[in-house]
């Protein structure tokens, strides 16, 4: 292929782009090269998504992998539309005997925070509407005719192929870098037995530059490249992810795993004068997100960087997550479920919406960002925490997501844990459409931090900063409690606004998550821009095409 990488950025060697271009953005310099390569060979922008996210899952397992969830946020020429592909609670799960992690909240380690994973299907149904349902049929319940008459083209390429990057990073290997390493490391006792087996060979961490294999794991991805998500959530592999759920507590049938789909929902839409924010709806958190860009725009501050503009801007920006935070905690849970307010009355409700509140929790997610002329996609996948619940699946390669940590133990709140179930989920892909068209696609890592700094770039991009810049900023985060702390390039008259407006400012420089990780695409006129945070381990890429 030519592509030359650097620590944050690949660019094509010797190539001068001609025909369509297009740029990529992943939390790893392979998940970015895969999907140069996918690209390359005429895959579309959801080809090149699905196959960076599957290598994303190999080299970077702290925070992705086959058992976890995922969701994405698509836009076409024909109109945007969002991915739920994210697990429930099994249907065995009893809700009276689930324990509390002492902070309302299920445990994040072992069987009671495992959800049904999401990633696979959603993989194929990112894919399948145009390769495989429209010609030969719906072979799932549930299909999405309409999707096809919305978005045209989808996934072009065959499916088996997407697959090909991700396999051979298991097989041969691939270098782990110097973030993943740190993560890993830091996950240290929190893997069941088999886990510590798989991921600490000899008792230790893999450090930046080690190559790191998994042949269990190539296994699998071979499977479900020949079998789609029947690999996973049928016959042996489905009963041993059963089997490893209950055998750390949790209540997980196979059935959960065979009737498990993923849904096209609405997207959640903020309107910002010329722009517009599109994100997924509940029980996802994009809501913080479009509330606080709503809250700050309408007070003519998003976007003012100048003067005292920006520091009041900062003020507001604070205000504007503590309060969303609230208001999703008070309210965020499971439509299907749960009576869930819509975002208009959400808006109506931010003005008294408290302050000072707690915060929810849980890192550990990636992020992949791919514009082309004909498709703009945000896709993000997550095990949740550190390597999931802990649990691990031996003879797969991979460990189960935690997600059920998400659920309320108040059997009385909306987002209570309760059999088939949705939790509220922390994961948020974002797209910014200037004018109806796709400006800005981005995410950020890190749990709450996610709303956070895509909040803030989104401030510094429509305040007249480039995207690297925007990306590479100081931040703040505002860690609950009235407490904020910030990073030591974060303007000072920033952090002195934050403090006059009633935050306490600290330093917390291992809080959990730190200040994320982004990955983001910025379209302007014909001209693309890629930009990979330097935060994290990932890469970007702008890529020739011909057609």
């Amino acid at each position: 292929m030519g592509i030359v990488r650097d620590a944050h950025t690949m660019t094509p060697q010797g190539h001068s782009p001609t025909g369509s271009r297009a740029a990529v953005s992943a939390g790893h310099v392979e998940a970015t090269r895969a999907a140069a390569v996918l690209l390359r060979a005429g895959g579309s922008a959801v080809d090149a998504a699905i196959g960076a996210d599957a290598v994303m899952g190999v080299v970077e397992p702290t925070g992705a992998g086959v058992a976890g969830d995922l969701m994405a946020v698509l836009a076409t020429r024909e109109g945007v539309s969002v991915l739920n592909g994210s697990g429930r609670s099994g249907r065995g799960t009893d809700a009276e005997s689930v324990p509390d992690n002492g902070h309302g909240f299920v445990p994040s380690a072992g069987g009671w925070a495992v959800t049904v994973p999401g990633a696979v299907t959603a993989w194929e149904d990112l894919h399948w509407p145009v390769c495989w349902r429209c010609q030969f049929g719906d072979p799932l319940p549930g299909a999405v005719t309409a999707w096809e008459d919305l978005h045209g083209r989808f996934g072009r390429l065959p499916w088996p192929s997407l697959f090909e990057p991700a396999i051979e990073a298991a097989t041969e290997g691939a270098e782990v870098g110097a973030t993943g390493s740190r993560l890993w490391e830091g996950s240290r006792g929190r893997l069941d037995a088999a886990g510590e087996a798989l991921y600490f060979p000899n008792g230790a961490a893999p450090v930046a530059g080690d190559v790191w294999r998994n042949p269990p794991l190539a296994e699998v991805l071979t499977q479900v490249a020949a079998d789609g998500p029947d690999a996973l959530y049928r016959g042996p592999l489905a009963r041993a992810v059963c089997e490893a759920a209950t055998a750390a507590g949790g209540r997980m049938h196979i059935d959960d795993l065979a009737e498990h789909r993923s849904e096209w929902v609405d997207p959640l839409r903020a309107g910002l004068g010329e722009h517009e924010l599109i994100t997924a709806p509940p029980p996802c958190q994009g809501a913080v997100t479009a509330l606080a860009a709503e809250w700050v725009h309408d007070r003519g501050l998003l976007g003012a960087t100048r003067d005292d503009a920006g520091a009041e801007a900062a003020a507001s920006m604070v205000e504007a997550l503590d309060r969303a935070f609230a208001l999703a905690l008070d309210c965020l849970a499971d439509p299907a479920v749960a009576e869930v307010p819509g975002y208009n009355e959400m808006r109506a409700r931010m003005a008294g919406a408290p302050r000072r509140g707690p915060m929810p929790l849980g890192p550990g997610t990636v992020f992949t960002v791919v514009f082309t002329a004909e498709q703009a996609v945000v896709l993000t996948s997550s095990v949740c925490d550190r390597f999931g619940s802990g649990v691990t699946v031996p003879e797969g390669g991979f460990v189960l997501q935690s997600r059920g940590r998400g659920f309320s133990t108040d059997l009385s709140h909306p987002n209570a844990v309760a059999p088939n179930k949705r939790p509220y989920h922390t994961i948020v892909p974002t797209l910014v459409l200037e004018n109806g068209q796709p400006m800005l696609g981005m995410g950020v890592v890190g749990g709450i931090m996610q709303p956070q700094g895509q909040l803030q770039i989104l401030h510094r991009v429509l305040g007249g900063a480039d995207l690297t810049a925007a990306v590479e900023a100081g931040r703040f985060r505002l860690i609950g409690e009235g407490q904020v702390t910030t990073e030591a390039s974060l303007e000072p008259e920033w952090r002195a606004a934050i403090g006059r407006a009633g935050y306490d400012l600290v330093d917390t420089a291992d809080v959990i998550g730190g200040f994320g990780g982004a990955q983001a695409v910025l379209s302007a006129g014909d001209t693309l821009t890629a930009a990979s945070d330097p935060r994290r381990d990932g890469a970007s890429a702008l890529i020739g095409m011909t057609d």
